[in-house]
C-alpha cells in the first residue's frame, strides 16, 4: 500500500525526467542529426557541380550554366527551396594557370564552347548559408555554417 503522502511522486518524477532529460536530448539529436544532412548535402553538391563544370562547356565567366544545374540537381534537403531561389550564394571561378609565375589567374575567354576557350581548373564555391532550424524557437541565433569550396 502506497502511502498517501507519497501519491503521485512518480508523475512529477516522470514529467521532470522527460522535460530535464529526454525532450532536450531527443531535440538535440534531432537538430544535429539536419545539421548534419545538410553539411553532407552541401559538400556533395560542390562536388557534383565542380565534376560538371569540368566536364562541360564553358559559357560565361560566372558559370551560370553550372549554377542552373546545380539549383535543378540538388539533393532533397529541408533547406533546398533556399538553394534553388537563390537565398544560398553558389559561386563558380574559373582557372588558368600561367606556367612562368606559378600562379593561377582567372580565365575568360570570348569563344564560348570551343576547344580554344578550355579552363584549366575550376573551382565551385557554396556559401551564406545559415542554419536556423530549432535555434528561432529556443531564441538561439542562426549557426553560420562554414563556405564549401571544391577545385
Amino acid at each position: 500500500m502506497i502511502p498517501k503522502h507519497n501519491r503521485g511522486q512518480a508523475s512529477i518524477e516522470t514529467v521532470l525526467a522527460l522535460m530535464v532529460g529526454i525532450i532536450p536530448l531527443t531535440l538535440g539529436l534531432i537538430t544535429f542529426s539536419e545539421l548534419t544532412w545538410t553539411y553532407h548535402v552541401l559538400t556533395t553538391l560542390t562536388r557534383q557541380g565542380a565534376r560538371y563544370a569540368a566536364t562541360h562547356c564553358y559559357e560565361d565567366a560566372n558559370g551560370s550554366n553550372v549554377v542552373s544545374w546545380m539549383q535543378a540537381n540538388s539533393p532533397p534537403f529541408p533547406d533546398r527551396p533556399l538553394l534553388t531561389g537563390g537565398g544560398i550564394q553558389i559561386q563558380v571561378s574559373y582557372w588558368t594557370h600561367d606556367v612562368e609565375t606559378r600562379a593561377s589567374v582567372p580565365f575568360s575567354c570570348a569563344g564560348g564552347c570551343s576547344p580554344d576557350c578550355v579552363p584549366d581548373s575550376v573551382t565551385v564555391s557554396i556559401s551564406g548559408y545559415q542554419f536556423n532550424h530549432f535555434f528561432s524557437i529556443l531564441g538561439l541565433p542562426p549557426l553560420q555554417v562554414p563556405s564549401f569550396s571544391t577545385t
